[in-house]
């Protein structure tokens, strides 16, 4: 097993084959003939044509076996289904030969549809397009891309676009402008609990069923451990740094 395969899962080593060797390598390294029939596989049939060429597992990954080289070999995609998890398992060479007279007798190699969007040289897919443009044309209607701006669509505001046509300041304002807080006399957008930062702050301090902060001089509320959020993060600090904390943290 190789050092790459020993990081995954059974499951995630089986889908992973292309990361150690493609049928093309295996066929550049052993040779044309399918190793479950031992007939030749054609270099111009293509999936899902039942002659195309596919990496077959010697052990097979359900029997312990692994993507190691030594492991792989070429193998038509049609004797490759019929075999599955069969160990040693050998086809009837006439079963494909009849296969492969049609092939001949045809004399129409299978080449690889492309995408039908102008000027992508991708695999063809769903609807003869590549995954990229179907994805566009199932959200868009169209495979191009819309027009988006690149500045700001405030008026007078040159900064660049962050998100709904706005710079990253309009974008702020425009959060905050959808909820504002319910303070009576504040019109600060709102922060937690419908109240901005500031009354938010004031509201947590003036809860009397929550403990303070034990820290010296601190008026905050106790969040953790009998310390507020400040207090605490910095004793985590601390300790991480090799400190020694003396009281409730011993």
């Amino acid at each position: 097993m190789t050092p790459i395969s020993k990081k995954l899962c059974d499951d995630c080593r089986h889908r992973s084959a292309s990361l150690y060797l493609s049928a093309d390598d295996i066929r550049a390294r052993d040779g044309d003939d399918c190793s479950i029939c031992g007939l030749p596989v054609p270099t111009d049939a293509f999936k899902p044509h039942p002659l195309a060429a596919e990496v077959d597992h010697i052990i097979p990954i359900a029997r312990g076996g692994s993507h190691d080289p030594k492991n792989l070999a070429l193998a038509h995609k049609t004797c490759n289904i019929a075999k599955g998890d069969k160990f040693g398992w050998r086809r009837d060479p006439a079963e494909v030969q009849v296969l492969l007279e049609k092939w001949r007798d045809d004399d129409m190699p299978m080449t690889r549809a492309t995408c039908s969007a102008d000027e992508c040289d991708r695999v063809a897919g769903t609807k003869g397009m590549c995954d990229k443009h179907y994805r566009r044309v199932k959200k868009y209607g169209t495979t191009e891309l819309p027009a988006r701006p690149s500045v700001c669509s405030m008026k007078d505001c040159m900064k660049p676009v962050r998100a709904r046509g706005l710079c990253r300041s309009h974008y702020t304002q425009w959060l905050r402008s959808r909820s504002t807080c319910k303070q009576e006399g504040c019109d600060k957008g709102s922060h937690t609990r419908e109240l901005c930062k500031r009354h938010y702050n004031k509201w947590l301090l003036s809860r009397s069923d929550q403990p303070k902060c034990s820290a010296e001089n601190c008026t905050r509320t106790a969040e953790v451990r009998g310390l507020c959020n400040l207090h605490y993060s910095r004793v985590r600090t601390a300790l991480r740094a090799g400190a020694e904390i003396v009281g409730p943290w011993d």
